[in-house]
């Protein structure tokens, strides 16, 4: 097993694997089954929260080479559906798609106003959203997302931006 800077080892991947199951028993809500991974279990109504970073556990693994095969954590049509579900509530239905990815929506498509952070779009956290799209083979809807936040950056970087991504879409 490939040590991934000393935080991934085959312990703590067998580990997680554990804890999400075999069966992706995460990637359900009690209002939504099967749309998005529900990883706060608490019954307060935020716990139903869209989180445009639930995936960043995959984004990870696969950055270090891990999350396919035989260390794959979270099967792939979920991490698929989840991204889906996230492009859709957190970022086409948040300032109609114009703003990037907001961190927290509620399944039906309303923001979470739980805490200030919910309601606030991260850069980084969208380059995550992107970056995860990207290694998932979702090249549009990252394209979509990545754009739609750095826009509101210097032109210079979205056109930087653009000629990436258009070269991910058209190789």
């Amino acid at each position: 097993m490939r040590d991934c800077c000393g935080m991934v080892s085959s312990g703590s991947l067998s580990s997680l694997k554990a804890a999400v199951g075999t069966t992706g028993a995460l990637l359900c809500s009690s209002s939504t089954p099967g749309r998005y991974y529900n990883y706060d279990s608490s019954s307060q109504p935020q716990s139903r929260s869209v989180m445009s970073d639930q995936c960043a556990g995959q984004w990870f693994l696969k950055a270090c080479g891990l999350g396919e095969g035989d260390t794959e954590v979270f099967p792939t049509p979920h991490v698929v559906r989840a991204l889906q579900t996230i492009f859709e509530l957190n970022v086409q239905a948040f300032a109609g798609g114009a703003m990037g990815a907001v961190n927290g929506m509620q399944p039906h498509g309303v923001p979470d106003k739980s805490s200030v952070q919910s309601d606030e779009v991260w850069v980084g956290v969208v380059y995550g959203l992107a970056a995860t799209m990207i290694q998932e083979v979702m090249y549009s809807l990252s394209h979509l997302s990545t754009i739609y936040i750095l826009a509101q950056k210097t032109s210079s970087a979205t056109t930087f931006l653009q000629g990436i991504t258009q070269h991910l879409i058209h190789p």
